[in-house]
């Protein structure tokens, strides 16, 4: 199988152990669990040093992204390994992890602006600061609004209680 990648600065001895790891990966069952170890060995990083095991999270990330386009979400299960999700896990994963995560980013910008000191700020940047102020707010409240009249929702109660 070949692969493209986005980041080319691989040499051919890592593009090759990136491959051989995504189709160890593609083997796999959801639900199984891989050891940080077993990805570190593949990918021949030594996760106990920690310019290695960045250099390792950070190779992880790539190959994770590279599998969403074949179904496979690799979690990370802290001081495990990772964990591939079921179908029927993707969903709520999703929404917990890149739909909600947003609300609470914009949460933390408001109260980084909120705390900021305006009186040092000339007025071109204090009219920056308000616009931007105002985007987050705004971005923040339509994404709540959007989240809250969303079929998904209303159902939730729903999905959180099923047995798979």
């Amino acid at each position: 199988m070949q692969y493209r990648y986005e980041n080319e600065r691989y040499n051919s001895k890592n593009l090759n152990r990136i491959q051989e790891t995504i189709e160890y990966i593609l083997t796999l069952n959801y639900g199984d669990v891989i050891p940080f170890e077993t990805m570190a060995k593949m990918l021949n990083y030594n996760i106990e040093d920690e310019k290695e095991k960045a250099k390792f999270r950070n190779t992880m990330q790539k190959v994770k992204n590279f599998l969403i386009n074949y179904g496979y979400i690799l979690k990370s299960v802290v001081n495990v390994g990772y964990y591939i999700l079921k179908p029927q896990q993707i969903a709520s994963y999703t929404y917990r992890t890149y739909i909600q995560r947003p609300l609470r980013l914009f949460e933390k910008a408001d109260r980084i602006l909120e705390h900021t000191d305006i009186t040092k700020l000339k007025e071109v940047r204090f009219q920056e600061y308000k616009e931007v102020r105002d985007l987050n707010l705004q971005a923040h409240e339509n994404l709540e609004n959007t989240i809250n009249v969303s079929d998904y929702k209303k159902n939730k109660y729903i999905y959180d209680n099923l047995e798979d």
